[in-house]
Parts: structure tokens; C-alpha cells; sequence
């Protein structure tokens, strides 16, 4: 059973500012992190090569822990960000 019931982020600029946004599972009841790429990688970060899943928080959380992970985000809008561990809150 997962401990961690949220993970979380609240928007810093434009539309976002002030909104949450929030881990959500996939349609196949996953969470989606993108692993960090590097300025000088031809693939972006947000490719689906990029891509690792998650079945619990708890395990989204042991990936961010490694900080070669950035998880995807969403607000009620729809719009969607990626952020690493030190830009997220996490609730128990």
C-alpha cells in the first residue's frame, strides 16, 4: 500500500501561476516520469524514449530520489509540467 498519498507542485509563471498541479495516473493507471536529458542530447525530455512508469507514488517517489527523473505534473486546465524532487511537495 502506498504511503504517499500526493505529489504535487503549484505554478510559478503565466496561466500556471498560483495553480496545482498534480501526479496523475495514465490511462492505464500509471504514473509517467521523464528521465533528465542533457542540453547536448539530440532526444528531448519529453520524447516517449524518455518515458518510465511508475505503478505507486511511492515508487515515482524512489525514481525522483535518484535525480535522473522529472515527473509528469497536471493542472484541473489540463495543462501539463515536469519537475524534479526539489520542486515538488509530497503528502503523506
Amino acid at each position: 500500500m502506498s504511503r504517499i498519498k500526493k505529489i504535487s507542485a503549484i505554478g510559478t509563471r503565466g496561466k500556471a501561476k498560483g495553480r496545482e498541479f498534480i501526479a496523475k495516473p495514465d490511462s492505464q493507471n500509471r504514473f509517467v516520469l521523464n528521465k533528465k536529458k542533457a542540453s547536448t542530447s539530440k532526444l528531448n525530455t519529453n520524447m516517449a524514449a524518455s518515458k518510465v512508469y511508475a505503478s505507486t507514488l511511492d515508487e515515482a517517489y524512489r525514481l525522483l530520489e535518484t535525480d535522473q527523473y522529472l515527473i509528469n505534473l497536471v493542472c484541473p486546465l489540463g495543462t501539463r509540467a515536469l519537475r524534479e524532487l526539489a520542486k515538488v511537495s509530497v503528502h503523506y
